[in-house]
């Protein structure tokens, strides 16, 4: 009972996030079949086992999220009466995707630097630390341009200021570029919920 009740109800609901049907292949044995257009990869919404598996490791989301056929959450059963009421737990809607989702797994180039955006600000960082090291003020052998315009034009500059604290301090423009660009990143990476709900916070 225990099986059928509680356990089947979790696999169909496994099973129809990502499957439409079930086939019998050459051998005789099961040939899921992947819903249209799952066949390359999961659209970015769709629920898989990390985020059941995170859903079941925050206690707050289970407390909040696991919701009976009447609508009341399964704790506010009774301690002693929980279990019994595994059965009458709605797991489709507890357990949606886009209620229990956190990341969207983004196939573009905003997911890969959501998940490295770290390596490319130190590699931007030392790229351009080792640019200041060997760049050097203009030598004063050089004679100036006649012209005082001509003198103070970008030609005449070394490269991101005249000066090693000014190119130093150039640096720190790094910060705010990484920011914004992490920022678009973590939109485009943050599942509809999640925003949804700090948009809530914020108003």
């Amino acid at each position: 009972r225990f099986l059928a009740r509680v356990i089947r109800p979790l696999y169909s609901l496994v099973f129809d996030e990502w499957y439409e049907r079930v086939e019998i292949n050459e051998k005789g044995g099961d040939k899921k079949v992947l819903i249209k257009g799952f066949e390359r990869f999961l659209l970015p919404d769709v629920a898989n086992y990390d985020d059941w598996n995170e859903f079941f490791c925050d206690p707050h989301q289970v407390v909040e999220g696991i919701i009976l056929w009447d609508g009341r959450g399964l704790f506010e059963e009774e301690h002693s009466d929980r279990f019994a009421a595994l059965s009458n737990v709605h797991w489709r809607a507890s357990l949606k995707g886009s209620q229990i989702k956190t990341h969207r797994e983004c196939h573009s180039m905003m997911g890969v630097f959501a998940a490295t955006h770290r390596v490319w600000f130190l590699h931007a960082l030392f790229f351009f630390v080792s640019v200041i090291l060997v760049v050097e003020d203009t030598p004063a052998n050089i004679p100036v341009p006649p012209s005082s315009a001509e003198a103070h034009s970008w030609r005449w500059r070394p490269l991101m200021g005249v000066g090693q604290l000014v190119r130093l301090s150039a640096v720190g423009l790094l910060v705010p570029v990484h920011a914004a660009l992490w920022a678009l990143a973590r939109l485009e990476t943050t599942s509809n919920n999640i925003l949804t709900r700090s948009c809530t916070c914020l108003f």
